[in-house]
């Protein structure tokens, strides 16, 4: 058994008897064997001691016991923090629409059926106004939400401050 496990124990073992402890002592026996007791022990060498501090008396409810607003928190910071979650939130989604936009404006660098002409003697073609019109639909598109992610970075600095 390690030594943490050995405190946790030996914490768990006496309850509340170790409330009203202060010293507890580290010793380890003849075969090796590390113990913990609030006494002395015969027989064992003594290896540390700790010193406990009582722990402070917990302001949470008892279980069951809705919790209890406190005076520092109020409805500022419930507000403030609804912002940030939603500007958190339009933040994310912002993102992932440039993202589909750059996608979507990738795949349309391939021009689709119909949009190439053949020139005259068949060796090369050129592409189409609607080609090109499609082209400049993706381009706004990508613009558009760059434009809405940088918004909501802006929203989101404001929430912030």
């Amino acid at each position: 058994m390690t030594a943490i496990k050995g405190i946790v124990a030996f914490i768990l073992a006496t309850g509340s008897s170790l409330a009203a402890a202060e010293t507890v002592y580290k010793y380890q026996r003849p075969d090796g064997k590390v113990i913990y007791s609030d006494s002395p022990v015969k027989g064992a060498k003594l290896i540390g001691q700790f010193e406990l501090v009582p722990a402070p008396a917990s302001a949470a409810p008892a279980r069951g016991e809705p919790p209890r607003p406190s005076a520092a928190t109020d409805d500022g910071a419930d507000s403030r923090a609804r912002a940030l979650e939603a500007a958190d939130a339009r933040l994310k989604a912002a993102d992932q629409a440039l993202k589909d936009a750059q996608e979507r404006q990738q795949q349309a660098v391939e021009p689709r059926p119909g949009e190439r002409l053949a020139n005259t003697g068949g060796a090369t073609s050129r592409l189409t106004p609607e080609y090109f019109a499609r082209q400049r639909a993706a381009e706004e598109e990508v613009d558009a939400a760059r434009s809405e992610l940088d918004e909501a970075y802006r929203a989101r600095n404001q929430a912030r401050e």
